[in-house]
């Protein structure tokens, strides 16, 4: 269940984890070794060094933000707390697989250049590195932050977010990251919206519904470990 209040002081004191931390020193490594955001790229001048920086600092401020609008961290209610992420990872890849193939005139040309040429391995290695800390920077940093505000600007007593804003907070978050990173790097045809809206903001969706209802670490592990099925699906001829 999800709390309906300020974090207690038992919750305060275990705010870094031995998980937490393993997870901030494989964001901050990752960030140092790959561009993993052109807003990011773009803030950074493609440096390493800032570029980790900057995301360890979104990061730490997603720990803070996602505690105060009432989320967890830390798997919660599921009985197989790794095995039920990863299986809705694959669905969601056999989905995007779907939606890839039924609307491919809708795809930029890097994206299907990368399928079809890049090595599977090499896929593999970064397209689970680049959504581990899309992850952390949209969904634990920028909804949660949304959420947050979204509170603050209804204007009352209660700390935290209806559903309506938790909602709200995840859609607007990741319409960012993929116009960020997807809509505006090719033509906005029609076609292109609407895969757009199907490969990257519905999954999204599902990503946000477990980070709401099973916390954070749940929603990483699924929207990592989808590429485990969707690479080699996605290269399929």
């Amino acid at each position: 269940m999800i709390v309906t209040s300020a974090p207690t002081s038992a919750g305060q004191a275990a705010f870094f984890t031995p998980k937490i931390l393993a997870g901030l020193g494989v964001a901050g490594l990752i960030a140092w070794l790959i561009p993993f955001d052109q807003g990011v790229e773009t803030l950074t001048g493609g440096q390493p060094a800032p570029r980790c920086a900057l995301l360890l600092a979104a990061a730490l401020a997603g720990l803070f933000l996602t505690r105060r609008v009432g989320l967890h961290v830390e798997p919660q209610n599921l009985k197989r707390p790794v095995l039920t992420p990863v299986a809705v990872g694959l669905a969601v890849a056999i989905g995007c697989t779907l939606a890839d193939r039924l609307l491919s005139g809708g795809a930029s040309e890097g994206y299907v250049r990368d399928m079809a040429h890049a090595p599977l391995v090499t896929r593999w290695l970064y397209y689970i590195m680049r959504a581990f800390d899309e992850n952390i920077l949209y969904r634990l940093f920028l909804a949660s932050g949304l959420a947050w505000l979204f509170s603050r600007l209804r204007g009352t007593a209660e700390p935290r977010p209806t559903t309506g804003a938790f909602a709200a907070a995840f859609v607007v978050a990741q319409l960012v990251n993929i116009w960020i990173n997807a809509s505006s790097l090719h033509a906005l045809t029609p076609i292109a919206l609407v895969h757009d809206a199907v490969r990257y903001v519905a999954p999204a969706l599902v990503w946000s519904w477990l980070f709401w209802k099973h916390g954070f670490q749940s929603n990483e592990i699924a929207c990592t470990t989808v590429h485990v099925w969707l690479q080699p699906l996605a290269g399929l001829p």
